[in-house]
C-alpha cells in the first residue's frame, strides 16, 4: 500500500527535528547552565555551535558521496543513529574538547539527515506537482516541532531540577531522538523510493548561484546568532523560565505553520526573489527584541522569525528545483548546506566575539541582524539559470 505523500514526508521531517530541534538548536536552551556550570566565556559558548557547524559542513560536502554509495535512505539512516548517539554523549561529559567532538559529530550526522532527507523530499514533490511546495516545506517544517517540544521541555526542567540538571536534559532529549530516528527511516522505506532517491553524479556548477548562495551564507550567520544568544539574552533580562520555554515555542509552532503559510509565494515568485523576501521578515523577527524588551515584544520576535526561518531553507531547495535537474540535486543541496554551513560556523563565534568585547549581548545580536540584512540584499541578484 502507496503511502500519503505528506504523510510520509511528516514522518521523514522527524530527522530534521532531530538534527536541528535537538541536537542543533536545544543547545540554545542549554548553553546558560552549562556556560555557567563550567565557566566559559561567550566565545566559548559560541565555539560549541561553531564546532557544530564545522561539523555541518563536513556533512554536507560528505552527504551526495554517502548516498551514492549507501543510498539516500541508509545514509539518512545512518546519520540519525549517529545524531542520537552524540546527543546522548553531550550529557556524559563537562570536559570542552569532548564536548566539542560530540558537537563536530552531531553537525556532520546532522546534515547527512538533512541533505539526503531533502533530496527525498524533493523526489516525493517531483511526484506530486500540485502540492510540491507544501512538501517541500513540511520536511524543514519538522525541526520547528523539534525546536517546540524542546521549548516545552528543557526550561521547565531546568527550573525544577536546577541548572546542573543540563545533564539529564540531554540524555532525555537524546531518548526522545531514538523515537524521530526510527520513525523517520521508516518513511524512506517503502518500495520505490530507494532507488528513486540515490543520486547519480553529474557536474553542478555553483558560481552560477553565487549571489543566493553567498545571501545564504550571511543568514546563516546572523540567524544562527540569534538562535544561540537570544535565551541568554532573555535570561539577562531576568525572565522566568516560562518566558523562555514560550519564546522558544513560539518559534517552533509557528515554524511549523510556514509550508501553509508561504506556499502560494513560493510557487509564484521566480529567480530568488521569495528567498530574499524571507529573509528581510527573519531580520525584521530578529531585531524586534533590541527595540523593546518586553515579554510580548519577544514573543512576536520569536513568531515572526519562526515563520520564515525553515521556510528559508525550503526557498532553496525549490530554487533548486526550478533550476538544478535532478540528477544534480543532492550535489547542490550539498553545496547550498555548505553555504549555511559557512555562515553557521562564523557567526556564533564572530558574534560571540562582539559581545565578549563590548560587553554586551544586544550589540551582539544587532550585528547578527545586519548580516541577515545583508544576507537578502545579496540574493536580490541572483536570477533563475
Amino acid at each position: 500500500m502507496t503511502m500519503n505523500p505528506l504523510l510520509k514526508v511528516g514522518l521523514l521531517a522527524l530527522g530534521p527535528a532531530l538534527g536541528l530541534g535537538i541536537a542543533r538548536f536545544a543547545y540554545g536552551l542549554l548553553l546558560p547552565p552549562m556556560r555557567e556550570d563550567l565557566g566559559w566565556s561567550y566565545s566559548e559558548a559560541g565555539w560549541m555551535n561553531t564546532i557544530n557547524a564545522i561539523g555541518y559542513i563536513l556533512g554536507a560536502t560528505t552527504a551526495a558521496v554517502a548516498a551514492r554509495r549507501l543510498g539516500a535512505a541508509r545514509t539518512y539512516g545512518l546519520g540519525a543513529v549517529v545524531t542520537v548517539l552524540a546527543v546522548l554523549a553531550l550529557g556524559a561529559t563537562g570536559d570542552f574538547t569532548a564536548l566539542s567532538v560530540f558537537r563536530l559529530l552531531s553537525g556532520i550526522s546532522g546534515a547527512w539527515i538533512f541533505v539526503t532527507g531533502g533530496a527525498i523530499a524533493a523526489a516525493i514533490a517531483a511526484d506530486h506537482p500540485d502540492r510540491g511546495a507544501v512538501v517541500v516545506g513540511l520536511f524543514y517544517a519538522g525541526a520547528g516541532f523539534g525546536i517546540a517540544l524542546t521549548g516545552l521541555f528543557v526550561p521547565q526542567w531546568l527550573a525544577l531540577h536546577g541548572a546542573e540538571s543540563w545533564r539529564s536534559a540531554w540524555f532525555l532529549l537524546g531518548a526522545a531522538g531514538i523515537l524521530f530516528a526510527v520513525a523517520g527511516y521508516a518513511a524512506t522505506s517503502p518500495a520505490g523510493l530507494r532507488g528513486r532517491a540515490r543520486p547519480a553524479h553529474a557536474a553542478y556548477q555553483p558560481l552560477v548561484h553565487k549571489w543566493i548562495l553567498v545571501g545564504y551564507a550571511a543568514f546563516g550567520a546572523g540567524s544562527i546568532g540569534y538562535m544561540t544568544f537570544m535565551v541568554a539574552y532573555l535570561r539577562d533580562s531576568g525572565r522566568p523560565a516560562w518566558h523562555t520555554s514560550a519564546f522558544w515555542m513560539a518559534i517552533g509552532l509557528s515554524s511549523m505553520t510556514a509550508p501553509w503559510l508561504w506556499a502560494r509565494m513560493l510557487a509564484r515568485r521566480r529567480h530568488a526573489h521569495a528567498f530574499a523576501i524571507l529573509v528581510g521578515l527573519n531580520a525584521l523577527g530578529a531585531a524586534i527584541p533590541l527595540c523593546a524588551r518586553s515579554f510580548p515584544a519577544a514573543i512576536l520576535s520569536a513568531v515572526v522569525f519562526g515563520a520564515v526561518f525553515f521556510t528559508v531553507v525550503a526557498a532553496t531547495t525549490d530554487f533548486i528545483r526550478r533550476n538544478v535537474v535532478m540528477e544534480s540535486r543532492t550535489t547542490a543541496i550539498g553545496v547550498f548546506t555548505v553555504s549555511f554551513g559557512i555562515g553557521q560556523t562564523l557567526g556564533p563565534f564572530a558574534i560571540g566575539l562582539v559581545i565578549d568585547a563590548t560587553g554586551s549581548l544586544a550589540t551582539g545580536l544587532a550585528f547578527g541582524c545586519a548580516l541577515i540584512v545583508a544576507g537578502s540584499a545579496l540574493s536580490l541578484l541572483q536570477k533563475d539559470g
